[in-house]
């Protein structure tokens, strides 16, 4: 693989059921997912083939379905579930998962970043 190719995804927004107590989970809030999968860039840019890459569209998808799916506590919870879920299902041998939400009044966002690796 080469050494430093990355498919890129930022700010993935998805509506999630997230938070400690009842009453926070009661409504959806949005979360910003950011991606980035270690990737071979060279075999499909080199034949410049859509169906050798790595589906972008089907990721996001994939992704959005799974914060979408379920309700969560915290945001480790759900970096976690979302890199063990693109391990599983993509042609990747590492990840790194950033989940984002406006948490608190007088900061941008809180975020929880994983780095996971495909165990051999």
């Amino acid at each position: 693989m080469a050494a430093h190719d990355k498919l890129v995804i930022h700010d993935l927004a998805a509506a999630c059921r997230i938070g400690v107590s009842e009453e926070e989970r009661a409504a959806p809030q949005t979360l910003w997912v950011d991606l980035e999968l270690a990737i071979d860039a060279s075999w499909a840019a080199a034949r410049d083939d859509v169906h050798v890459a790595l589906d972008y569209a089907k990721l996001v998808a994939v992704v959005k379905e799974r914060v979408e799916h379920r309700p969560y506590h915290l945001l480790e919870a759900v970096a976690e579930e979302v890199a063990a879920l693109i391990l599983r299902e993509f042609d990747t041998p590492e990840v790194e998962v950033r989940v984002k939400k406006r948490a608190l009044p007088g900061i941008d966002y809180a975020a929880v970043e994983v780095s996971r690796k495909r165990k051999r």
